[in-house]
């Protein structure tokens, strides 16, 4: 991981982050869902708006490696209890650690005496593994409208299991 920094985002981060979720999301879900949906959601979840909104309401961070933004992850509140809404990482920095230094950061930014969520498509078995490996169990599925199922996992507070 030589020369990778993790900041929080802020607003003049807007395209470097956009950037990573236009990149990322039809190499992570075109496999299993359908061309509607990643359009549908590159739309709505990386526009210019929903990315600031991010930024702004929630705690959105922001991995450069090489001074090159190489990954995000957003932290948030659902149902009350802290979740990171978004973990992605360019394709081409996979297998260096930069998704484990993003989920690092968030965790240490929530502490450890509180529950964790995260969410995820259901058919995306590398993210599964990547969570439960940091500890994160089953907590329940539901169905999208378009079709697909959300699998939440919760990472139970004063987990032993270390995040990378």
């Amino acid at each position: 991981m030589e020369n990778l920094s993790i900041r929080t985002a802020n607003l003049d981060d807007i395209d470097d982050i956009r950037s990573i979720g236009l990149m990322t999301w039809p190499a992570t879900y075109l496999s299993f869902t359908s061309p509607d949906f990643v359009m549908d959601n590159l739309n709505t979840w990386w526009s210019r708006g929903s990315v600031s909104t991010s930024i702004t309401d929630d705690t959105t961070f922001i991995a450069f490696q090489d001074g090159k933004a190489v990954g995000t992850l957003t932290l948030g509140l659902f149902e009350g209890e802290p979740v990171i809404w978004k973990i992605y990482v360019l394709p081409e920095a996979h297998g260096r650690g930069i998704g484990s230094a993003l989920m690092d950061a968030a965790l240490a930014a929530i502490g450890p005496a509180q529950d964790v969520r995260i969410e995820f498509v259901k058919g995306n078995s590398a993210a599964q593994k990547f969570y439960e490996r940091r500890g994160f169990m089953f907590d329940f599925e539901e169905d999208m409208a378009e079709g697909f199922t959300t699998v939440w996992l919760r990472r139970p507070a004063n987990s032993m299991i270390p995040a990378t």
